[in-house]
């Protein structure tokens, strides 16, 4: 199968991989995608809460604050320090703090505490909270506890003791709320606690039965702001993100009178709960674990905004679809165009607006999108990318090499190979200074006939080899290029695909020309001595720019170099035998390589097409140095 077929299928696998876990996800996915937005929760950063959410905490302070008037006698210690050292706090205590707070103005006052079994101080103790709150009927919520039996012998229903004293003085059972919630499971948001009274409880036949918050919104007279059942917990901050007033702060009238705090509790809907120490007893959030009671806070300040945080779309073929859009449009787009700086470039725009459009729904919506499964399609998708680039690349590197390796040396060829790009324009087509040597061997014509006639063909062409391979062997030593065999005859190029100057090209011609007639004479040797009739050759060069580039028909391509100069050194080398001497130069690579090498000048000659021309030759190393004529 072709690989942009296979690179199309895969990038398919891939979106419908993302749109399957975006929609339904398993288990562990939803652990990641947790951590994802607890992340985008913390970059988000804190937020400023509701002020008509207010703390009075039964903290370390007002702990310690009790434990200064232990020891003391009893006439001594005033009556709302009694017993407030240690928990449970005596229940009077509760009623005093509902009725210092209702009369600073506290719209409601919502008591985190389930008072389970009668009072351990006794029942004057109930009977005293019971006195209490009934001048605060309608101002105050009481914490009630579902019990879910775990056999047959326990029972089950609300806990909330003395209703004969309570309830009465409450108003009814509509003043409580549960304090019940949805434990939170590996890869599940922190739930508003009315997904328990409110989801849970009638999806298993049970009336509905409203959270603390939602009874303290519902005696405020403002009814939640969104679908509380369906909402998860919208954080505001680490601990201590509420406003908060330490409890012993109000008990205590003479500093209740003056406290600068006060004021603002006109209208607020004030929770009251112990905040000690929680380590690790706490509940895990993105800022850190938070207390019950501040955990209360946010899911009433989230049902007064309407901030709570929830998935968008809420149904898992929608989601589904909506991660998979910017897949399918950087999968759709990457088909138009296959080059990898644009299929990457498509990746990183819908990365960086995935993530945007993430964080800024969190942000400004508080909606949560599917972020983790898009994110890692588009990952994928450019790592998919990527290797079918790096194959391509490395495909068209193997073709490159097998064209220039049937020309150039192999240090030649990873010289090209270095830039693929210019190695391409090289096929293409380019005009180029080079130096271009033609060799022909003497006579070969009239051998080749009186071999075939004697029956010594397979000599004739095992000769022919050795020669052609000891020729080759020199032009490659010399960086040139073989361009083609004709027959016997020898055209090679210096300076192309790549070269190292004019002059550098010419000198180097020049040697590889003298170098071949050296290797010749060796080969001569050899066939001597076998008694086979040696060769002899002329060599022509000619020095200027030609064009250079792959040339033929689409099933035949050839790299070749084409011009002038290829006709001149032909027909240059034509001139050796006329001249009587091994290697004949045009004036042009005569003075490319004048100071450098002996030349010395022949009768100028009539070349076909050209006209007169002076020509060269190399002198003999053993003479002076002779001027060149141009």
């Amino acid at each position: 199968m072709e690989r942009p077929r296979l690179t199309a299928l895969a990038s398919v696998a891939v979106v419908i991989a993302v749109g399957l876990v975006s929609g339904w996800p398993p288990a562990r996915w939803q652990e990641w995608e947790r951590g994802l937005e607890d992340q985008l929760v913390v970059l988000r950063g804190p937020r400023t809460p509701s002020p008509q959410v207010v703390l009075v905490a039964v903290d370390d302070a007002t702990l310690q604050q009790g434990s200064w008037f232990v020891g003391q006698k009893p006439d001594q210690i005033p009556a709302w320090a009694r017993g407030i050292d240690t928990l449970p706090w005596p229940r009077a205590a509760y009623g005093l703090l509902a009725a210092r707070l209702r009369q600073a103005g506290a719209a409601v006052v919502a008591i985190n505490v389930t008072f389970a079994g009668p009072s351990s101080k006794g029942p004057a103790d109930d009977a005293a909270m019971a006195k209490t709150l009934e001048p605060l009927r309608g101002h105050v919520a009481l914490a009630a506890e579902m019990l879910e039996p775990q056999d047959a012998a326990v029972g089950s229903g609300l806990t909330l003791v003395r209703p004969d004293l309570f309830l009465p003085a409450l108003g009814g059972a509509g003043a409580l709320g549960l304090t019940n919630t949805l434990p939170r499971e590996a890869g599940q948001p922190a739930r508003h606690p009315d997904a328990y009274g409110r989801g849970l409880l009638p999806e298993n036949g049970v009336e509905p039965v409203p959270s603390l918050a939602g009874s303290a919104l519902r005696l405020l007279g403002r009814p939640s702001r969104q679908n509380d059942p369906a909402m998860a917990l919208n954080f505001y901050g680490p601990e201590g993100s509420f406003q908060r007033l330490s409890a012993w702060e109000v008990l205590d009238p003479a500093r209740w009178q003056r406290h600068p705090q006060r004021a603002s509790l006109k209208g607020a809907v004030v929770l009251v709960g112990p905040v000690v120490s929680q380590g690790e007893a706490g509940n895990p959030t993105p800022f850190g674990r938070l207390s019950g009671l501040e955990m209360l806070a946010t899911a009433t300040a989230n049902s007064l905004q309407g901030d709570g945080l929830s998935p968008w779309p809420v149904l898992s073929p929608a989601r589904a679809l909506l991660a998979m859009a910017p897949l399918l449009l950087v999968a759709g787009l990457g088909l138009w165009r296959s080059t990898l700086g644009w299929r990457l470039g498509l990746v990183i725009a819908a990365l960086t607006l995935q993530l945007v459009a993430g964080f800024v729904a969190m942000r400004q919506l508080d909606r949560w999108l599917p972020l983790l499964g898009p994110t890692s399609g588009l990952v994928l998708l450019g790592l998919l990318y990527g290797g079918d680039a790096y194959l391509r690349e490395e495909r068209e590197r193997r073709r490159l090499r097998r064209t220039f390796e049937r020309y150039v040396a192999p240090s030649v060829v990873a010289e090209i190979l270095s830039d693929p790009g210019a190695a391409e324009g090289i096929l293409r087509g380019r005009l180029l200074p080079v130096t271009v040597l033609f060799s022909d061997l003497k006579g070969f014509t009239q051998l080749t006939q009186q071999r075939s006639g004697e029956g010594r063909i397979e000599l004739h062409v095992r000769q022919l080899n050795e020669y052609l391979g000891g020729m080759v062997e020199v032009i490659a030593a010399h960086g040139g290029t073989v361009d083609k065999f004709i027959g016997d005859a020898v055209m090679a190029v210096f300076g192309s695909p790549i070269g190292r100057g004019p002059r550098e090209e010419a000198l180097a011609a020049l040697r590889c020309a003298e170098a071949m007639r050296t290797r010749l004479a060796e080969l001569n040797e050899g066939w001597l001595a076998e008694g086979i009739e040696p060769f002899s050759s002329g060599i022509g060069l000619a020095s200027g720019a030609v064009i250079v580039g792959q040339i033929g028909s689409p099933r035949r391509l050839d790299f070749t170099v084409i011009g002038d100069k290829v006709n001149l050194a032909s027909r240059l080398e034509g001139l050796t035998r006329l001249l009587d001497v091994p290697i004949v130069i045009d004036g042009t690579t005569a003075e490319l390589v004048e100071g450098e090498l002996l030349i010395r000048p022949l009768e100028p000659q009539q070349v076909k097409g050209m006209g007169m021309i002076p020509v060269y030759t190399p002198a003999d190393k053993a003479a002076s140095p002779a001027a060149i004529v141009s």
